[in-house]
């Protein structure tokens, strides 16, 4: 054989040696991947935070009247039912009544015979007068007589005690015509209360509007001797309307008036509707729970605690379409405090711990994983990754939107990435 053809099929012989050998090796590496740290991470930013409220209210009319009957008396007639679209002044509905204007004709009579009282009392009091003129006439005389000794000083005193009386029956007519005229006064007024009596059985509306709701049917008695009796609901407008939502108190600091809401209803799920707050109330809404507990029989330990403390807000709507309806539960959402520019970790973060597995891969120690920071809503901890260990960050939280979180203090920086999330992965070329 030739010794250039024998050479080159050794050389041949070895290349294929050694790409047998490097198969084989690669197939074994195939067979064993060793595994490696999936890592997801999101980075510190500066940006706004706003803190988002979430609370649960009910739609309602920006004003709703109750219409009530002042006197009691049986339904006659209803002139408005649910859904009447009324108008200020207009008849809803009337009472019987029979019975007031028997009273009204009563007190007319009562009034009629004071004022007869009256006529009686002037004419008696005429004749006092003219008594008293007698009798002052008579003293006269008797004074003249007695000054020029004509009669015994007898007839004197008596025509003095005659002038007294009779000045005496004048005061007592007088008061007797005041008082008649008194009593016509009270008859006059309570033919006035009697005649507004009857007119208020007649029920009308003190308003523009819709009727909400309607509590009576013909035929039913009303009393009103302790309190007015509700007949109507009548709303002013249903263009705009009005969701009371009450926000929680560590909430409501952020809060103010003239800040946009959002809310949805379970009528129209696919649909957000948006609204401004008007009011926040001062008065605070406090539920309160009670529990028992019993210290050994048969006393009794009983303790009472304030749950949770809010604040009514007013959210205004317009609804030109009327889509709305009163009594809707609406899901709102308000914007609470705010930062403008501030450093903010991903929430997401927050929640992140190196998982058992992932450290024992990369033979971490399962103790740097322990939480050192007090467990608190304020104090955290973050972890980096520099792609062979994990690293804690502790760190105060302040204000969340949900997806950002404020860092008070620490020592992160714009940029820095943090782990949200990591597990185990197969390698592959």
């Amino acid at each position: 054989m030739n010794p250039w053809i024998a050479r080159n099929a050794r050389a041949r012989t070895l290349v294929v040696a050694a790409i047998l050998v490097g198969a084989a090796g690669w197939t074994t590496m195939g067979l064993h991947r060793p595994a490696r740290v999936a890592v997801e991470t999101n980075q510190v930013t500066l940006g706004p935070i706003v803190h988002r409220i979430v609370a649960t209210g009910t739609l309602q009319p920006i004003a709703t009247v109750q219409v009530g009957a002042q006197v009691s008396g049986t339904v006659q007639t209803l002139y408005a039912d649910y859904n009447s679209i009324v108008h200020k002044d207009q008849v809803l509905a009337r009472l019987d009544p029979a019975l007031l204007q028997a009273a009204l004709g009563e007190a007319e009579a009562a009034l009629a015979q004071a004022e007869a009282a009256v006529g009686q009392a002037r004419a008696s009091r005429a004749g006092l007068d003219t008594a008293a003129i007698d009798a002052q006439t008579k003293l006269t005389r008797a004074q003249q007589l007695a000054a020029r000794q004509l009669i015994p000083q007898s007839d004197l005193d008596a025509a003095q005690i005659a002038m007294s009386d009779a000045s005496a029956a004048l005061r007592s007519g007088d008061a007797q015509v005041a008082q008649a005229l008194a009593e016509v006064d009270q008859a006059r007024a309570q033919v006035g209360q009697a005649r507004v009596n009857l007119d208020h059985t007649v029920i009308t509306s003190p308003i523009d509007g819709i009727v909400v709701s309607r509590e009576v049917d013909v035929g039913q008695t009303v009393a009103a001797a302790v309190q007015a009796p509700v007949l109507f609901d009548i709303a002013t407008d249903f263009s705009r309307m009005q969701v009371e939502v009450n926000v929680d108190e560590a909430d409501v600091g952020g809060l103010q008036p003239g800040e946009p809401a959002t809310f949805q209803v379970e009528s129209y799920p696919d649909e957000t509707f948006h609204g401004v707050v008007t009011q926040i109330r001062l008065q605070p809404v406090a539920e309160q729970t009670t529990t028992a507990t019993t210290v050994g029989a048969p006393a009794t330990t009983t303790t009472t605690i304030a749950a949770v403390v809010s604040y009514a807000t007013m959210i205004v709507v317009e609804n030109p379409l009327e889509k709305l309806r009163p009594g809707m539960t609406a899901t709102v959402a308000l914007n609470g405090s705010r930062v403008e520019r501030t450093l903010r970790i991903p929430t997401a973060a927050l929640s992140f711990r190196p998982p058992p597995e992932v450290l024992a891969a990369i033979k971490q120690s399962p103790e740097d994983a322990q939480t050192s920071v007090r467990n608190d809503a304020t104090h955290r901890r973050v972890w980096t990754f520099d792609g062979t260990q994990f690293a804690p960050i502790d760190l105060r939280t302040g204000l969340s939107d949900g997806q950002w979180t404020e860092a008070v203090d620490g020592s992160l920086r714009d940029g820095d990435a943090l782990v949200t999330r990591a597990s185990l992965r197969s390698a592959r070329n």
